[in-house]
């Protein structure tokens, strides 16, 4: 089918040269169509960006799901390692998830609150299985949701302008870093100080 053709060239064009460098021009040509032609399956670059956005999102959905720990703490600390890991081995896949502006991507707080991402509505289950627990204090999970991404998301931009002098500092210092916020939302003191 050529839409899948085209969608395919768009994935190779943002693995080999990074989102900033894709074109209608260079996407085409990789499909083997002209540029006209991809236009009859995609609007405009907006809508093959939306359609990038959506495929990155969906491959952070599948970690997230893959996700097996049952304590909702350890799990948050799960979590944090696969989105570091996420975005050091489909580093395209991650650009697009969560650098790519879109015309739809999904925005805070509305989107979020009324569950229309996937994974931010696991973290705030697991949030509020902590919170029954008496391990999280009484913060709207929604805002730790967004500082623990925000923090992340922050340590990978700091990753990607190289800010880290080398992965392995910057692996060392994003998992602590994280786990100083995860364990700042709890309402127990910290095991490692005990």
């Amino acid at each position: 089918m050529t839409k899948d053709r085209i969608f395919s060239a768009a994935k190779v064009v943002v693995d080999r040269e990074g989102i900033a460098n894709l074109t209608i021009r260079k996407v085409a040509a990789r499909a083997g169509v002209s540029p006209m032609a991809l236009y009859r399956h995609f609007a405009d670059k907006d809508a093959l960006l939306s359609a990038l956005v959506e495929d990155g999102l969906a491959a952070w959905e599948k970690v997230v799901r893959s996700l097996t720990a049952q304590n909702p703490m350890e799990w948050l600390d799960e979590l944090s390692e696969a989105y570091m890991d996420f975005a050091l081995k489909q580093p395209h896949r991650f650009d697009a998830a969560f650098f790519l502006p879109a015309p739809d991507a999904r925005q805070y707080p509305g989107d979020f609150a009324a569950g229309r991402s996937p994974v931010i509505a696991m973290i705030v289950v697991r949030i509020d299985q902590a919170r029954a627990d008496g391990r999280v204090g009484d913060k709207p999970a929604l805002e730790l949701v967004l500082s623990l991404s925000a923090l992340a998301q922050g340590m990978v931009s700091m990753l990607r302008a190289n800010r880290f002098s080398d992965e392995r500092h910057f692996k060392n210092l994003f998992r602590a870093v994280l786990r100083h916020c995860i364990e700042s939302f709890s309402t127990a003191p910290s095991r490692r100080a005990q």
